[in-house]
């Protein structure tokens, strides 16, 4: 599917107790969706159903406490 932006679209399925990094380059953001589950983000819980804009960050550690479904945009 063709967006027309600078953008890189990551789904991720994690088990309970699994972490992962996904480094931002500078200039870069992100917009993280969690579809399902429970997770931290860089230590912010965030439940089924939120969302969050993400700036000035250089990475996201993302730790799920259940099963746990995700979006992340990476965007410029």
């Amino acid at each position: 599917m063709t967006i027309h932006q600078d953008a890189r679209v990551y789904a991720s399925l994690l088990d309970a107790g699994q972490t992962v990094r996904h480094p931002l380059a500078a200039g870069r953001g992100a917009w993280l969706h969690l579809v399902s589950g429970a997770a931290t983000v860089n230590g912010t819980a965030f439940a089924t159903g939120d969302g969050a804009a993400i700036e000035n960050e250089s990475a996201l550690e993302l730790h799920a406490g259940e099963p746990t479904e995700l979006l992340l945009f990476d965007l410029a």
